[in-house]
């Protein structure tokens, strides 16, 4: 997946509009320099599409994030998004149970969501996955 990315002088300008948007862009951020390997769901708003995996942040404005995925490349338009810090309910299959994962929510303008965590599946969620469901590691 590669290795920490050093920010170029046109992307240094862009972190003091990043400030603006508060802790989860800074989460972001932070995440992009350490060369972080991140977990991501990608919801489209109207359905169609979910994609999920595990990831690096490779570039990051105010205007796009590109996250590097293990076969992929997903170039996402911020404009209009939010950031949100903190937990996220996620259910397992069958809605038996819920379990929050923390991390960092992007609701994008076009209403589609974001959210990489640099969290793992938390033990009691894994044991509940139904039989025959693969196991995130």
């Amino acid at each position: 997946m590669g290795h920490p990315v050093t920010l170029q002088p046109a992307d240094q300008g862009l972190l003091g509009e990043l400030d603006a948007q508060g802790e989860g862009a800074a989460q972001l951020r932070q995440w992009q320099r350490e060369g972080k390997e991140l977990a991501f769901v990608y919801a489209r708003s109207l359905g169609g599409l979910m994609q999920t995996g595990r990831c690096r942040i490779t570039r990051l404005s105010t205007q796009h994030i590109t996250v590097d995925a293990t076969g992929s490349r997903l170039v996402i338009l911020l404009d209009g998004a939010t950031y949100e810090l903190g937990p996220q309910q996620f259910f397992t299959p069958g809605l038996a149970a819920a379990f929050a994962v923390h991390g960092v929510a992007v609701r994008l303008g076009n209403h589609d969501w974001l959210f990489l965590s640099a969290e793992t599946l938390p033990g009691p969620a894994v044991e509940l996955l139904a039989p025959g469901w693969p196991r995130v590691r």
